[in-house]
């Protein structure tokens, strides 16, 4: 039920406080129901969340002092879900990892430069994934770097012990073995070598754990699946990785560009980040990876995934734009069927990278700054948090939506996703995400590197969706994702239907606008989610 609402006529755009004009543009045909290009039926934790495992407990808490901030803000997903987004404390702390009965929840053992080389936790830890709700499905990540099957074996019985069955989706063993050879592996560890170790482990495991059948997660491999990556979905199912049995879903990471050497770092900027072309590039080449894991009957999920690894960049990963590129990189994702997304949440790490560009501090892409910090300041949603509050409500929690990606030729920087979900609407759209990449700068002025796809100085985009609205229900609602701009790294100004969402909580009145004439304008940086 909707309450305080601002009802805004989106022609006159009286809550952007200006006219502005633009070219008017019509999508092709989209039928009123999901056709054979649709995508599989939309999970509800689509976006859901890794985070460092050696951070875990501050990002959560425990049950006596919970992170009031992460709660709120998984509370706000959930009112449009109906569930927990998924969790996978993980990452490659997790490699050097130590469950210990006697251990307090979290023991860190730092190298003279900061680099954390031993992670070792005790049943306390458990405390934090209590603080998420009991519908937050969790993927246990287990020590597959240190090559002891006794370590994995004994965390993965205390997570038995301490989690249940009712939590645990999927076990994972190690992060990212692809990036193994020439350091906690030889040079010459190869795919098929990873594929030999996965299936002796997990039978071991299966056998003395009594596991259920169907139970790990495989993969996790972090380079783009490439002809020249060492190890994909691909790769170990051709080796036989699936022929026990043992085998629930596929996992690989994607992480779309890098501060972890100079060479990539120059190559991170916001206006490569910020590009529907270059994130559509980009995700399709997990294409094969995702159509080898269907046709083994599994789920593909991207279990790790950031903007920019070696964690984020200053003035790129956060900034409003990196909300852009989550709601363009989340929806585009499930179009071609990957089921869910973990985006990672942590801290700069010195083991990651000898020549990255960051020092230690929470990382630069976080959705949300967890605790006051010297770098972040005081503890908040990032700017780029709203886009997650997009994705949800896109989503749905009917568990029954579909969504197909529509080619909008006449405007390349514009995303365009129809959404058909027979709770809201049985015959017909439900919802439409309109996602503008064009960029548009708070500090540059209006336009600054618009490009293409932006016929107007704030590359701004009209979209005319009469043929979508029908006589049963003629006011379609929309709901607005902006700020001053793609660079703006204020969390107060970026807001979603109106509201910041800085603390955790909605502040300021919901604003609920419809369409003018039938139309909707989407300015440069900016998304709209209409509701038909």
């Amino acid at each position: 039920m909707l309450h305080n609402l601002f009802y805004v006529n989106l022609g006159l755009s009286l809550a952007l406080g200006h006219v502005y004009a633009s070219s008017v543009i019509s999508l092709p045909d989209i039928p009123t129901v999901p056709g054979g290009a649709a995508s599989q039926v939309l999970d509800p934790r689509l976006a859901s969340f890794s985070f460092e495992l050696a951070y875990f407990p501050t990002f959560a808490g425990n049950l006596s002092h919970p992170n009031v901030l992460t709660m709120e803000l998984v509370n706000r997903l959930v009112e449009r879900t109906g569930v927990g987004p998924g969790i996978r404390p993980g990452g490659i702390t997790v490699d050097s990892s130590i469950f210990d009965p006697n251990a307090s929840a979290l023991e860190l053992d730092l190298s003279s430069s900061g680099g954390i080389f031993r992670t070792t936790y005790g049943p306390q830890f458990f405390e934090s994934y209590a603080t998420f709700p009991e519908t937050s499905l969790v993927v246990v990540d287990v020590n597959l770097g240190n090559s002891s099957i006794d370590i994995a074996r004994t965390e993965i019985q205390a997570a038995v012990d301490h989690l249940g069955w009712d939590r645990i989706y999927s076990i994972e063993l190690g992060n990212e073995p692809d990036q193994y050879p020439g350091g906690i592996r030889p040079s010459n560890w190869s795919s098929l070598d990873y594929t030999t170790q996965f299936l002796n482990w997990t039978s071991a495991l299966t056998a003395s754990l009594n596991l259920p059948a169907h139970i790990f997660q495989a993969g996790a491999f972090v380079d783009d699946p490439t002809s020249s990556a060492p190890m994909t979905t691909v790769s170990i199912i051709q080796e036989g990785v699936d022929d026990t049995g043992v085998v629930k879903l596929f996992d690989q990471h994607t992480y779309q560009y890098s501060t972890c050497d100079p060479v990539r770092n120059a190559l991170a900027t916001l206006p490569a980040m910020v590009n529907h072309q270059n994130i559509v590039a980009y995700l399709n080449l997990w294409k094969p990876q995702i159509a080898a894991a269907h046709a083994r009957g599994k789920e593909f999920v991207v279990g790790e995934y950031g903007s920019v690894s070696c964690s984020g960049k200053e003035n790129v990963t956060d900034t409003f734009g990196q909300a852009l590129w989550l709601a363009d990189t989340v929806l585009y994702g499930a179009s071609l069927n990957i089921s869910r997304m973990y985006l990672h949440q942590g801290a700069t790490l010195a083991l990651q990278s000898s020549v990255q560009a960051n020092t230690l501090g929470f990382s630069w892409y976080d959705l949300w700054y967890p605790i006051p910090s010297s770098r972040f300041g005081s503890a908040r949603a990032a700017p780029s948090f709203v886009a997650y509050l997009l994705i949800a409500e896109a989503v749905g929690a009917s568990g029954q939506s579909r969504l197909q990606l529509i080619d909008v030729p006449q405007a390349p920087a514009l995303a365009a996703y129809a959404v058909w979900d027979p709770a809201a609407r049985p015959t017909g759209l439900a919802r439409l995400a309109l996602v503008n990449t064009a960029i548009r700068n708070a500090t540059a002025g209006a336009g600054a590197g618009a490009g293409a796809g932006a016929p107007d100085a704030e590359g701004a985009v009209t979209v005319d969706l009469r043929a979508l609205v029908s006589k049963q229900r003629p006011q379609a609602r929309v709901k607005r994702m902006t700020a001053p701009g793609a660079d703006s790294k204020d969390s107060d100004a970026a807001t979603w239907a109106g509201q910041a969402f800085t603390n955790g909580t909605a502040g300021g009145e919901e604003e609920i606008e419809g369409l003018h004439g039938g139309r909707v304008t989407v300015r440069g940086s900016e998304a709209v989610l209409v509701l038909f």
